[in-house]
């Protein structure tokens, strides 16, 4: 129960954080320009290199709405993932930590709590992103979109979401490890992971077009088995198994979450013994 109310509490503080400074409304409006327009970008990339290929590649309205919802659910990871070691960089050079009274792992439970407040606003802003850029591209491409959006559909895409957390929480607890020791790279080191993760894990074009052996593991990540299941869940006529890819994602989440927990309590230890961290608080 006391852990249930220190994340909860770290949670909300993390909502506070990302949305207090100004109305909430007008808050999750700016953090859906770059879910928005990342979509938009990569989508008219795709109609316009398509479109005026001189009939080399044909334009298909069934690639659009691979490469949108695949760009879309990208950058819902890319925004919540990274928390963790933004967390970690604030309670040591921003003096956040001094002001949370913090056991020797309860670190890990702040960490977790302000991750998991973080993907409900990812969440909210790239399904909105998602739902404008799906409008204006119809209306600027003057093509329909092949997007199933039912409530059972919806359900498996949110299902889909969730089953990455573990995932997403595992990344970030290795990248808050390497946060808890070095100062240099640590705001920018989750950019450079973000943006392979662009490539390796199939958000706007198939791993398989990858050389191998980078296919291979790039298609049983867990992030790349989330987006293509949320893929077969709302884009008619993609091919794939919805609970085969949840059940990936699922394993492969508990693999990332086991190693990052391991990781970022081996180096939360060593910091609190080398002076890193303070042994009372954080």
């Amino acid at each position: 129960m006391t852990s249930f109310r220190a994340l909860f509490a770290s949670a909300w503080m993390g909502v506070q954080h990302d949305l207090a400074w100004t109305s909430t409304p007008i808050s999750l409006a700016i953090r859906a320009i770059s879910p928005f327009a990342s979509a938009m970008t990569v989508s008219i990339m795709y109609w316009f290199g398509s479109t005026y290929s001189g009939g080399a590649v044909s334009f298909n309205p069934t690639q659009l709405a691979y490469v949108l919802v695949g760009s879309s659910l990208y950058a819902q990871v890319a925004a919540y993932a990274w928390v963790p070691t933004v967390a970690i960089a604030e309670g040591k050079n921003l003096a956040v930590f001094p002001h949370i009274y913090l056991t020797a792992r309860s670190t890990a439970l702040y960490v977790a709590g302000r991750t998991l407040s973080a993907f409900v606003i990812s969440t909210t802003a790239s399904v909105a992103a998602l739902a404008v850029a799906y409008g204006v591209l119809e209306s600027f491409l003057r093509t329909t979109i092949p997007l199933t959006v039912t409530p059972l559909t919806a359900l498996m895409v949110g299902a889909a979401l969730i089953a990455d957390i573990p995932a997403a929480l595992g990344l970030g607890y290795i990248l808050g490890a390497y946060s808890l020791y070095a100062s240099k790279f640590e705001w920018s080191l989750p950019g450079y992971i973000a943006g392979l993760l662009m490539v390796f894990s199939g958000a706007l074009f198939p791993t398989k077009v990858l050389p191998y052996p980078l296919s291979t593991g790039a298609t049983y990540l867990p992030f790349t088995q989330f987006i293509a299941a949320a893929r077969v869940a709302i884009v008619p006529g993609i091919s794939g198994n919805y609970l085969y890819s949840m059940a990936l994602c699922l394993l492969g989440g508990a693999v990332f979450l086991g190693v990052g927990l391991m990781i970022y309590f081996w180096a939360e230890k060593r910091a609190r013994k080398d002076g890193v961290i303070d042994r009372r608080m954080a």
